[in-house]
């Protein structure tokens, strides 16, 4: 679904990223993980073409993203961001339905378009906000608009930059579910960038492990997460537990 050879990006003499090289299979849900600086939410710029590389390729679908129209790539690749400051009070209902644009063949949605929206609204439990404006609900609702948004699009890549940032601990167990429930029930392809071990571990099937640009180790999490390799990352010892089957890690 991707492949990424020998990347590389930099914002003025700064370099970035340094020589990537990955690949992410259809249908899986690779967690990028590392500390602040590390690449992470550069890489997802570079997924969506935000960003240009400086070096190396990014192949969506066996095509060089250099050569997608903005358009195309919607229709292949949607993003849920970190940060949305919404500055207009448009309703929920026309935040989620914004998505369909990709797929518009005309200036103005169609019946069907609308149906979408609502029955992804009604999907995520949010339809009850559907003619609120979205200036006027919780960090939470927000950040579920737009995974519904990007729904909407009907991509079969979604790309998530740290979709649990801010939120409590109750809608940050919800938007993990929601991205476990995406790719088990839909099939989607995730990349997702995440801060905690203990998220990457319930929600991926391959973890990235980034540290300055770099790849530091790339496979299963119980392979990547170990003492060593998360020491190294970020400079702290940690442990991991076992608590009825399920793995945890705390620093010490």
């Amino acid at each position: 679904m991707i492949k990424i050879e020998n990347l590389n990006f930099g914002y003025f003499d700064t370099e970035v990223l340094k020589g990537l090289s990955i690949e992410v299979k259809e249908g899986e849900t690779l967690a990028l993980l590392g500390p602040n600086g590390s690449g992470k939410t550069t890489l997802l710029k570079l997924l969506s073409k935000i960003l240009e590389p400086r070096g190396g390729t990014v192949l969506i679908l066996g095509k060089d993203i250099r050569r997608y129209s903005y358009n195309e790539l919607a229709k292949t690749v949607s993003l849920v961001p970190q940060i949305h400051r919404a500055t207009q009070p448009y309703t929920v209902f026309d935040v989620v339905l914004m998505g369909r644009n990709p797929q518009m063949d005309a200036m103005f949605p169609k019946e069907s378009d609308k149906r979408i929206a609502l029955s992804i609204l009604e999907e995520l439990g949010i339809y009850h906000l559907k003619d609120r404006p979205y200036t006027d609900i919780s960090g939470g609702e927000l950040r579920l608009v737009l995974i519904a948004r990007a729904l909407a699009q009907e991509s079969k890549v979604m790309l998530f930059d740290e979709p649990t940032a801010f939120l409590d601990f109750k809608n940050a167990s919800l938007v993990l579910q929601k991205i476990i429930e995406l790719k088990e029930k839909k099939g989607k392809t995730i990349v997702v960038t995440l801060h905690d071990p203990n998220e990457a571990l319930q929600v991926s099937d391959r973890i990235l492990l980034m540290k300055k640009g770099e790849m530091v180790a790339i496979g299963k999490p119980e392979e990547v997460l170990t003492e060593k390799n998360l020491k190294y990352v970020y400079g702290i010892d940690v442990e991991k537990v076992s608590i009825n089957g399920r793995t945890f890690i705390y620093a010490k």
